[in-house]
């Protein structure tokens, strides 16, 4: 069968990390097979789903470039369909009404807990007039008679073998309308024909209740496969204390193509550090997915993002910053940016400074030493022509000899002046950087908050 696979969020809340990176391996997949990538959203809990939570998780998607094909597939205009096969299963003696009550259930888990039992719900009343009078849900039968084993090969983790005498009476549905989590994801997986079904090793202990609904509707299930949690530095659970967000959260320092390889390689290896989704795809096997946590670095994410952007076109570049600047000054800010958000740091390429007069003094300079070495600058920048960056640092170290060889006294003020901070690049590349009328008048501004 042609390889079709699914990400499956709920619209309960924004697009998360590990959701995100689960998309992606799955539009990996599809993309190396030449399948199908469906999406799906699972909306059955009408209470929680929002459908600006929907709204955000296919904005996100659509900003990291992961595309599905075909329309959006929603649970909730699905609910004929699991009736249909809720009423088969009922029919057939396979699924009953349980009756019995929260209260009822909470005590027996109790009771297990203390007996230090697995928690798991045995109906003693299956297929009862009163269940079918007074159930409360509907659950499918599970034979606990004799010692049953559920096996499946994972294509990431091998055999994972389960003792299905461990495993409650799995609970299929509210009532006929409303169905729950493993059952309709099961009918989904059964009418979509998934072929893979490749999500977060949290999702195991869901597999074996998923496996007895496939054997009671007598269908074949898809090949799992349970991608390894992502870990914070600590090895603990990722969260946002480790500097995880929701998707659109990152959208502020990192470019989309950056996030995506980041997220490609928590999990699984590649030839080289700096790959397209495309090129990853090409790479891309389940078997080479590794088993163990993988960890989630923001100084990798910070290093694979300035790769990127030193990578945008000029024109690229400008747009991202929403400023005009001289071709010049661009690599002087690429060349210094992990966060997008560290811009900010070089407002200077297109506005003009703001400082206090202060700044501009040069240790212990007086202030009209260092104003009559403003002066001197201004009347060799006049001169020169200021885009011959070794003319321009040649005449400069020649006026910073004339004061006794006190290099700060000339460039300390005139790295203030340019760029009304303590720390910037070279002044000399960021004279070449600028217009030169606006240089001038930058220089003149500082002299005069000297006088």
């Amino acid at each position: 069968m042609p390889v079709k696979v699914r990400i499956a969020p709920s619209p309960t809340g924004n697009l998360h990390f590990g959701n995100a990176r689960t998309a992606l391996f799955n539009w990996l997949f599809a993309k190396k097979h030449g399948g199908q990538l469906i999406l799906r959203i699972e909306d059955t809990d009408l209470e929680r789903s929002d459908k600006k939570y929907e709204e955000s998780i296919i904005n996100s998607l659509r900003w990291l470039g992961i595309q599905w094909d075909g329309e959006i597939v929603r649970q909730s205009q699905r609910l004929t369909v699991y009736t249909q096969y809720l009423k088969e299963l009922l029919a057939s003696g396979k699924a009953f009404w349980c009756h019995h009550t929260v209260k009822e259930l909470d005590a027996e888990k109790k009771g297990q807990m203390e007996r230090k039992e697995a928690p798991r719900h045995l109906c003693d009343h299956k297929n009862s007039e009163k269940g079918k009078e007074t159930g409360e849900i509907i659950r499918l039968v599970v034979d606990q008679t004799e010692e049953k084993k559920l096996s499946f090969d994972d294509a990431i983790r091998g055999t994972i073998e389960f003792n299905q005498r461990v495993i409650s009476d799995v609970s299929l549905a509210k009532d006929l309308q409303t169905p729950l989590y493993n059952f309709a994801v099961v009918i989904d997986d059964i009418d979509m024909a998934i072929t893979h079904v490749i999500r977060g090793e949290d999702h195991i202990s869901n597999t074996p209740k998923q496996m007895l609904i496939y054997q009671a509707l007598g269908k074949t299930p898809p090949i799992f496969a349970h991608l390894p949690l992502i870990l914070g530095s600590d090895k603990s659970k990722l969260s946002k204390r480790h500097g995880a967000l929701d998707i659109m959260d990152y959208a502020k320092d990192y470019l989309p193509e950056a996030l995506v390889n980041f997220m490609g390689f928590l999990g699984h290896t590649y030839s080289k550090d700096i790959l397209s989704k495309e090129e990853m795809a090409k790479e891309f096997e389940l078997a080479k997915v590794h088993k163990s946590g993988a960890i989630f670095n923001i100084q990798k994410l910070n290093w694979i993002n300035a790769q990127y952007v030193r990578q945008l076109a000029p024109s690229d570049f400008e747009k991202l910053i929403g400023h005009n600047v001289l071709k010049a000054a661009i690599p002087l800010m690429t060349e210094r940016l992990e966060k997008l958000t560290d811009m900010d740091a070089f407002h200077y390429f297109w506005e003009a400074p703001s400082y206090e007069a202060e700044l501009l003094i040069w240790k212990s300079s007086s202030r009209e030493d260092v104003k009559k070495s403003l002066e001197a600058s201004h009347a060799l920048l006049e001169k020169l022509e200021l885009n011959n960056k070794d003319e321009l640092r040649k005449e400069l170290d020649k006026l910073s000899a004339g004061q006794a060889g006190n290099r700060g006294l000339v460039y300390w003020p005139l790295r203030v002046a340019l760029t009304g901070e303590k720390m910037s690049p070279d002044p000399v590349d960021i004279i070449s950087a600028l217009d030169k009328e606006e240089v001038l008048s930058r220089v003149r501004s500082a002299i005069n908050k000297l006088s």
